[in-house]
């Protein structure tokens, strides 16, 4: 019983020293049309992570998987996929990540209607955030928004 006391002295001791790790903020900050084919084309999809903690956050990369809404309300799976990169974002403070997205006429096309039709489209974006310091751990994030001409609400 009392080796129990201890073992849980000890444990509360330790999770004292590690600091507790907020959840990043990201969204979608822009998109620009990069290039077009005859059957689709490529898109810079900008996404913004902002780290509420007070200290830096260091990422050894990030997953995302970005949906677009069609004006039927069902949500199209736009792309998806893992960034490997080192991130570095520092406390309080944004940094940017570029994603170049290829995608088809077929597979967006319902979205795109949906822009000619009510001049914007809803969009979610969802993913885990590989932290490596100060813990070792993946940190979900999830964010919707709306895509207009004049830019991402």
């Amino acid at each position: 019983m009392k080796r129990i006391g201890i073992v849980m002295v000890v444990a509360a001791a330790l999770a004292a020293c590690f600091p507790k790790v907020d959840q990043p903020e990201i969204w979608l900050e822009g998109v620009r049309l990069s290039s077009l084919g005859l059957s689709g084309g490529v898109v810079d999809v900008r996404l913004r992570i902002y780290n509420p903690n007070g200290f830096e956050l260091s990422a050894s990369g990030l997953t995302y998987d970005l949906d677009l809404e069609d004006p039927d309300g069902e949500w199209l799976d736009f792309t998806d996929g893992r960034v490997e990169r080192d991130l570095r974002v520092p406390s309080g403070d944004t940094v940017d990540v570029e994603l170049p997205v290829e995608f088809t006429y077929r597979g967006v096309g319902q979205a795109i209607r949906g822009l000619l039709d009510r001049g914007a489209f809803d969009y979610r974006v969802s993913g885990l955030v590989a932290v490596e310091d100060p813990v070792t751990r993946d940190i979900r994030y999830r964010h919707a928004g709306t895509v207009t001409p004049d830019g991402v609400r």
